[in-house]
């Protein structure tokens, strides 16, 4: 009897075990558009690119969808493949070389002559709903002049699941690069001699 009861629990045991450990882990990235950008003349005025700076709840391997207006979810089995910063970072880079060509776009510390992007991310998620949310603050500056703007975007999901949800970011990110990219050009055009 004893036997048989010991083999129930460890059959049922094996059976949990089993069971938890088949949780597939998956992980994304953002998409990545095709570079095609010429190099900037050596005079051209540099754009710094400071490091992107994420909400600290965005700085997580997780994605995160919100759940209700007061509660979000860290997913457990989709996860960013690189840390989200330095993938917003490096798309921010390539996009503004890209819009950008009359600047010599760097994340290198130049000298102080240079204009300065600082971004500030505050929300890069899905909702429940199927809506993506990308949204934060970026700031330009160059000696004394400084120029504050935030960004917006609620992009609605084409399809469900967290493949549709990460090219949505990604999408809403790009859009957002076009948006630094505009404010750049008015706050620090571009002279030719």
């Amino acid at each position: 009897m004893k036997a048989g009861l010991f083999l129930s629990g460890f059959t049922a045991l094996t059976l949990l075990a089993a069971c938890s450990s088949s949780v597939e882990l998956r992980y994304y990235q953002l998409p990545q558009p095709a570079a095609t950008t010429a190099a900037p003349v050596a005079t051209a005025p540099v754009l710094y690119v400071e490091p992107v700076m994420v909400a600290s709840f965005l700085n997580t391997n997780a994605l995160i969808l919100q759940t209700s207006s007061v509660e979000l979810h860290k997913t457990t089995q989709h996860q960013w493949a690189e840390a989200l910063d330095q993938q917003l970072q490096r798309l921010l880079v390539n996009g503004l070389q890209q819009a950008l060509p009359g600047y010599r776009v760097t994340s290198q510390q130049p000298g102080s002559d240079a204009v300065r992007l600082l971004v500030q991310v505050e929300q890069f998620h899905g909702q429940q709903q199927g809506i993506a949310l990308v949204s934060g603050r970026f700031h330009l500056l160059k000696g004394d002049k400084v120029q504050s703007q935030s960004f917006q975007l609620q992009l609605p999901q084409p399809e469900e699941g967290y493949p549709a949800l990460v090219d949505t970011l990604g999408q809403g990110w790009q859009q957002s690069i076009a948006q630094f990219a505009a404010a750049v050009g008015s706050f620090a055009p571009v002279t030719h001699p």
